[in-house]
């Protein structure tokens, strides 16, 4: 019996080589696949896992009291920045500044909670209104009649002592 030319009764002396620069080239692959996942991992993760911009929870100044009459609301248009995914605006909002004369100042939101319309002051019955759907406001906020589920949003609000500014968080 004889064997053909191209066989061989082990392996041949290169074939060894060839597997390490396989098994190498595996690895390094292997290595190079997991880095790129790895960081696409850590990227995608810093963008949902990261707490949100809190625009929305600032103190932005609203005014000063040299601007304010005790016991009537004034009303203040304050731009707030918000985010929206990529998307940046600066909103702006109009809140009514209530201060009693000395270091103590309200601020009620002038958006209407029924259907989110603008609120207007009426001195003549020391009511807020609005002119969508016929809900009235006390001076205080509270809901007097018409449609409103609920009071004007109240706003946190402070004096500033060293310039005597007034400053609202949206």
């Amino acid at each position: 019996m004889t064997l053909p030319d191209n066989f061989s009764s082990g392996p041949s002396p290169g074939s060894f080589h060839r597997r390490g620069r396989r098994r190498t080239l595996v690895l390094f692959i292997n290595t190079v696949v997991a880095l790129i996942g790895g960081g696409l991992t850590a990227l995608l993760s810093a963008f949902a896992l990261r707490p949100a911009v809190s625009a929305g929870t600032r103190w932005v100044r609203a005014g000063s009291t040299a601007d304010l009459r005790p016991n009537v609301p004034v009303p203040r248009v304050v731009t707030v920045s918000r985010m929206d995914g990529w998307y940046r605006e600066r909103a702006r909002t109009t809140v009514f500044l209530v201060w009693d004369g000395d270091q103590t100042v309200r601020a009620l939101s002038a958006t209407c909670t029924h259907l989110g319309c603008q609120v207007a002051w009426h001195p003549g019955d020391a009511r807020f209104r609005c002119p969508c759907h016929g809900g009235v406001y006390g001076a205080d906020g509270r809901v007097v009649s018409g449609p409103p589920p609920r009071p004007l949003d109240m706003l946190e609000a402070r004096i500033d002592p060293t310039d005597a500014s007034v400053r609202v968080r949206v």
